[in-house]
């Protein structure tokens, strides 16, 4: 329920500063066990940057994958993971993560709005013992009227990973949505999504239909006010209230007023990193002057600050401190900037390369978003460009410039794309020697035409080969860049989130400065310290932990077992 700003309550069991995946997890959780929570929100919106992800959760060996037939077990993930992290295996945060993540995800299915389906996509390092696909699970789209009048309350995703103003589109709807002039099939189910689409902006003023991390986000919202959990919105927490060394409540501004609340049991961090924090960045990311982040605005570190402020310890030794991924930027007219996360789509399709300013590949552009941007840290660059043809540009698009019927012209007005007649034409645009690149293409098109990426191996593992478009044979990653004009976009190193926080135990209590659990203090989501490091090993790896350390939070703080 929404408090009334007139006449607060001051006295919670629980408070929960944030309204992600892992702070409304740990709130739903700890309210089913009898708790009176209360979650704030800084923004005036709830979701923080759940609303804005893929939607994805990493959970090896869940119920699903059994119930589809998959086999997969907590053996096989633990050595997997061992695999990836090497030296910065967590033995006690991955035991808990492997034992509750497979009970976490059935209790919230069974309990909650939130339903899941198997996410097929390989895990990211398919070369590693016991990698595995499907470990990932896939929150199914949401009716948002189920949330009436509470709709407008949640987090829109991101304008630029939506079309017509506000569509949202799921994984599956983008093969039909691309073909729409090429088969009757999916020109029809492209005419019943946007008429869909039509009706639910004349009617709600946005999109109901929820797909992605929206329709978690939606779903988690929908969870936590049947659970009977509180929600204040634009309500920062300033500072965390002591008693001794207890945590005891939390200070907020709300309406322009200060209150001190008290958490008779505990208090959650979930405020969401610090990715929109300028300084924080040029602590913890890599070549700070060029990165970019499409967390939202509020997200500045408030949680670690706080955590910090009461004798936790923010971890500032991880191998990486964010998800990283590459970025695409364009300033509209009206002084905004659009930012395009290349999360996937276009520069894992046949018919494309990234090269440096050297005009040369540099990775196989068909791995994982935290391999691209780690290699691009790796050999110190601030850029790179996507370059593909023109029968690329039309069947797949490139960032925001949308495949055909979408018209290109103004983007090669305002600069976002680039076009040249011939390679050599395109490389004089970008600052390329014309005869590096124009050598460079010629040799990907050779091996393109016989199906084997000799330089990188794009296609041959499982991951790029999954990620390309099925119907391209022999090889689905590689087809040559043969038809002009060529065109290129450029892609800077840059975050989702932040995963730099708060040093924890395995029930997500934060650690004071002595090792030992704060009373009364947790934190979880992206103000929990990477469970992996900020290593990533699949995609969700990142949600995954956030519900199920957030399920834990609440299990610990409701006392149940």
């Amino acid at each position: 329920m929404l408090d009334t700003v007139q006449d607060p309550v001051k006295d919670y069991d629980a408070i929960v500063i944030g309204s992600g995946v892992s702070g409304l997890t740990a709130a739903i959780v700890a309210a089913q066990g009898g708790l009176d929570v209360l979650v704030i929100e800084k923004a005036k919106v709830f979701g923080g940057t759940t609303a804005y992800s893929g939607g994805v959760a990493w959970i090896p060996n869940n119920h699903l994958m059994h119930r589809a037939g998959l086999e997969d077990s907590r053996e096989k993930a633990e050595t997997y993971l061992r695999a990836v992290l090497g030296n910065y295996y967590d033995e006690a945060k991955i035991d808990a993560f492997l034992e509750y993540g497979p009970k976490m995800l059935e209790h919230m299915e069974a309990t909650t709005e939130l339903e899941f389906l198997v996410a097929p996509t390989p895990d990211y390092e398919p070369d590693k013992p016991c990698a595995y696909h499907s470990r990932g699970v896939l929150v199914r789209e949401f009716d948002g009227t189920k949330l009436g009048d509470h709709l407008k309350l949640l987090r829109q995703p991101l304008d630029t990973l939506t079309v017509l103003g506000g569509m949202q589109v799921a994984g599956a709807d983008i093969t039909p949505l691309r073909t729409a002039f090429q088969s009757g099939a999916s020109f029809a189910y492209t005419t019943k999504t946007v008429l869909r689409y039509a009706r639910q902006k004349v009617t709600h003023g946005r999109a109901t239909r929820l797909v992605s991390g929206n329709a978690l986000a939606g779903r988690l919202l929908k969870s936590a006010l049947d659970a009977g959990v509180t929600l204040w919105n634009d309500c920062p927490a300033l500072e965390l209230l002591k008693s001794g060394d207890r945590v005891t409540g939390v200070r907020v501004r709300r309406a322009g007023r200060e209150l001190a609340l008290t958490a008779r049991r505990a208090v959650v961090l979930a405020s969401g990193g610090f990715g929109a924090n300028e300084e924080r960045r040029k602590e913890f990311m890599p070549n700070p002057a060029h990165h970019r982040s499409i967390q939202p605005a509020e997200n500045v570190g408030d949680g670690a600050t706080m955590g910090e402020s009461a004798g936790g310890t923010l971890v500032r030794d991880n191998p990486m401190n964010a998800i990283f991924i590459p970025i695409s930027e364009h300033r509209g007219a009206d002084g905004r900037m659009q930012r395009f996360p290349h999360i996937m789509i276009d520069r894992y399709m046949p018919g494309s390369i990234a090269v440096n300013q050297a005009g040369e590949r540099f990775v196989n552009e068909g791995l994982s978003y935290q391999h691209y941007v780690t290699t691009m840290h790796a050999e110190g660059m601030d850029r790179s460009f996507l370059i593909g043809d023109r029968t690329f540009l039309r069947r797949y698009g490139m960032g925001l410039v949308r495949p055909f019927p979408y018209r290109i012209g103004k983007w090669l007005k305002n600069g976002y794309l680039t076009e040249g007649r011939t390679i050599e034409d395109l490389a004089g645009k970008l600052g390329i020697d014309p005869a590096r690149l124009k050598a460079t293409v010629e040799r990907f098109n050779g091996m393109a035409r016989k199906g084997a990426d000799d330089d990188f191996g794009r296609g041959a593992d499982a991951h790029s080969r999954f990620r390309g478009d099925q119907t391209v044979k022999p090889n689905p990653s590689l087809a040559p860049l043969e038809t002009g004009p060529f065109y290129s976009i450029t892609l800077y190193p840059g975050d989702l989130s932040s995963v730099a926080g708060l040093d924890t135990d395995a029930r997500a209590r934060v650690l004071g400065q002595d090792g030992r659990p704060m009373q009364g203090l947790y934190a979880v989501g992206l103000d929990m310290n990477s469970m992996t490091k900020g290593m990533y090993p699949a995609g969700g790896s990142s949600l995954g932990p956030g519900l199920t350390f957030g399920y834990i939070a609440g299990l610990d703080i409701a006392a149940l077992p």
